[in-house]
């Protein structure tokens, strides 16, 4: 039998496991598509990503600051006052449910405001390797 050292143990990114995982690329590919598809993607946050025993999957779509602005989305320390991104973040939440079977939890975030609420926070990006195999 052969011994594997810790060293080569495989990483866990997240607590999903498939086929959730290959659909929750499906559902990124959405978002990708709707917000801007050259350079923006989803990540995956929160919960799922460190513990087995977590309660909704996070999804975070983090805009740059002028693209926050340009979609309107309101103060980004009181979005969730703003229609608009209320709109989107509920439309995207029950998408994914509707595509993962997954409780999922979408939210748009201003870079700028994530980056500093949430610097040591993991971030997952989805949809970008599946993505790429499409796009060959």
């Amino acid at each position: 039998m052969t011994k594997i050292s810790p060293q080569a143990k495989r990483y866990k990114v997240d607590f999903i496991g498939s086929p959730a995982c290959f659909l929750l690329d499906d559902y990124a590919d959405y978002i990708i598509s709707a917000f801007h598809p050259d350079f923006m993607c989803p990540y995956l946050v929160g919960s799922s990503l460190i513990k087995r025993n977590w309660r909704d999957v996070d999804v975070r779509l983090i805009l740059t600051d002028e693209e926050y602005e340009k979609w309107e989305l309101g103060d980004p320390q009181y979005q969730s006052q703003n229609a608009r991104w209320r709109s989107f973040c509920l439309a995207y939440s029950v998408l994914g449910k509707q595509m993962t079977g997954l409780p999922i939890d979408f939210q748009i975030q201003q870079m700028t405001r994530a980056n500093r609420q949430f610097k040591h926070g993991l971030r997952h990006p989805i949809g970008i390797s599946h993505r790429r195999q499409i796009d060959k």
